[in-house]
C-alpha cells in the first residue's frame, strides 16, 4: 500500500485517502477534499493507526482530548494513561482500538482518558478497522467523543435521585412520628374532655382535678410539638429572626419561671456576671430555645434533682448552660447526632417518648441568631446542653 488509498474489503472503492498525494486540485469547483482534509475539519476526535496499533495521523481535536501531541508511531492511543468507566487501571491493549485491531471488528466502549495535567476526560470510542483491496487488515479509524459532561449530567441525576429518595425516606419517618406524637396527646385530651362532660358531675374532686391536669399536661406537649415544628419550617424557609436587644438574664428567669410553675420542677439559676449581658436576639427564639433546653433535662432526669442553669460570658459570647443528673451522653454518640432532626439515642427513646426535632430546633434558632450549641457529658453523670450568642456592642456615647 503505497499510495494512502485504503479500499474496502469488497472491491477497489477507496475508503480513506489518509496520505493525501500530490496533485493538481484544477478548478476550485472541482477540488475534492481528501480524507485527511476532512478528518482535520472534524469537531470530534479522529485518529488512525496501521495494522500494528501505531498511531499514523491524529487531528487537533484528539489532541485537545488527550491533552498532548503524541509521536508518530505509539501504540493503540495517545492517552497517557486510560481507566475503565469504574476507575480500574485500564491498560492500552485492552482499549477498544486494540480489541477492534485484535478481533479486525468494530468493538465500541467508554473509557476515561488521564491527560499530562492530571484530569480526566469520559469519552466513547467507536474505532473501526480499515482493509486493503485483499481484505487484509491495514489498520483502524478511531472516533472519541467526548461525554464527560454527560457523565457529570447523569452523577447529577443519581445523587438527585438519591437524595429524593433520602428525602421521602426522611418525609415518612416525620410523617409516622408527628402522627404519633399528635395522636397521644389529642387522645388523651379528647378522652378526658369526653369524661369531664358527660360524667363530670358524677366525679369526685380529685378525679377531675386529676384529668384537667392531664389535659393541661398533654395540651402543652402538643403545643410544644407544633411550635417546634412550624420555627423549623419557618427556619429552613428562610425567614430572619426579629433582632433586638435583649436582657438575657431577665429572658431566662422569666422562661424557668413559667416552666417551674407548668412542670413543678425544681430549676436554678446562677448569672456568673454581675453587671446585665445584653444579646441581640429574637425574644420569641430565646424563649423556645431555652424551653427546649429545660424540657430535654426534665424528660431524662429525675424529678427529684434540680436543674441548674448557668449564665456566663467570654470570649466575646453569652453562654447559656442547662444542666441535669440525668441519663447522660452515651460516648459513642457525637454532638452532631443529637442535633440531628429525629435522631435519638437508644437510652433516650427507653427512657422517654419523642420525636427528637427539640435539640434539632435548638441548633437551628442559635444559628440563626448567629450563635451556637454543644452537649457534653458532665463530670459525676449527667449532661450539660447548652447554647452562646454573640455579646451586643457596647452603645456609643
Amino acid at each position: 500500500m503505497t499510495s494512502g488509498v485504503l479500499p474496502r474489503p469488497d472491491g477497489p472503492e477507496p475508503l480513506l485517502e489518509l496520505a493525501g498525494s500530490e496533485r493538481d486540485p484544477g478548478p476550485a469547483s472541482a477540488y475534492q477534499p481528501t480524507s485527511r482534509d476532512v478528518l482535520e475539519a472534524l469537531q470530534v476526535a479522529a485518529y488512525t493507526t496501521d495494522a500494528a496499533g501505531r498511531i499514523t495521523f491524529f487531528n487537533e481535536a484528539a489532541a485537545s482530548l488527550w491533552g498532548r501531541r503524541p509521536e508518530l508511531g505509539e501504540e493503540w492511543c495517545g492517552s497517557l494513561h486510560l481507566y475503565w468507566p469504574d476507575g480500574r487501571p485500564m491498560g492500552h491493549a485492552e482499549c477498544p482500538m486494540a480489541q477492534t485491531l485484535h478481533e479486525q471488528r468494530p468493538v465500541s466502549g467508554t473509557a476515561i482518558a488521564e491527560r499530562p495535567d492530571g484530569t480526566r476526560v469520559h469519552f466513547m470510542a467507536y474505532p473501526s478497522p480499515l482493509f486493503d483491496d485483499q481484505g487484509r487488515l491495514a489498520g483502524a479509524i478511531n472516533v472519541l467523543v467526548d461525554i464527560t459532561a454527560h457523565q457529570a449530567a447523569e452523577q447529577t441525576i443519581r445523587a438527585s435521585a438519591e437524595a429524593l429518595r433520602q428525602s421521602n425516606a426522611v418525609k415518612d419517618e416525620f410523617l409516622g412520628l408527628v402522627s404519633h406524637e399528635l395522636r397521644t396527646p389529642v387522645t388523651t385530651i379528647y378522652g378526658n374532655a369526653q369524661l369531664l362532660r358527660s360524667r363530670g358531675e358524677r366525679l369526685s374532686s380529685e378525679n377531675r382535678t386529676e384529668m384537667v391536669a392531664d389535659i393541661a399536661q398533654d395540651a402543652e406537649r402538643l403545643l410544644a410539638v407544633i411550635e417546634n415544628l412550624l420555627l423549623l419550617t419557618k427556619i429552613e424557609g428562610g425567614v430572619p429572626p426579629d433582632l433586638e436587644p435583649q436582657v438575657l438574664a431577665h429572658v431566662i428567669r422569666s422562661t424557668i419561671e413559667g416552666f417551674s410553675t407548668r412542670r413543678g420542677r425544681i430549676i436554678t439559676f446562677t448569672s456568673v456576671p454581675a453587671h446585665h449581658l445584653v444579646v441581640d436576639a429574637d425574644r420569641t427564639y430565646l424563649d423556645l430555645l431555652l424551653g427546649n433546653l429545660l424540657s430535654n433535662a426534665d424528660k431524662y432526669s429525675r424529678g427529684d434533682h434540680p436543674i441548674e442553669v448557668v449564665l456566663r460570658v467570654a470570649e466575646g459570647e453569652v453562654r447559656v448552660s442547662v444542666l441535669d443528673r440525668g441519663i447522660g451522653l452515651p460516648a459513642d454518640v457525637s454532638s452532631d447526632d443529637l442535633f440531628t432532626p429525629f435522631y435519638r439515642a437508644p437510652a433516650a427513646r427507653e427512657q422517654a417518648s419523642g420525636m427528637g426535632i427539640g435539640l434539632a430546633v435548638c441548633k437551628r434558632l442559635a444559628e440563626a441568631q448567629g450563635g451556637r450549641v454543644w452537649a457534653i457529658p458532665r463530670d459525676g453523670g449527667g449532661a450539660e446542653v447548652g447554647f452562646a450568642l454573640p455579646l451586643a456592642p457596647e452603645p456609643e456615647g
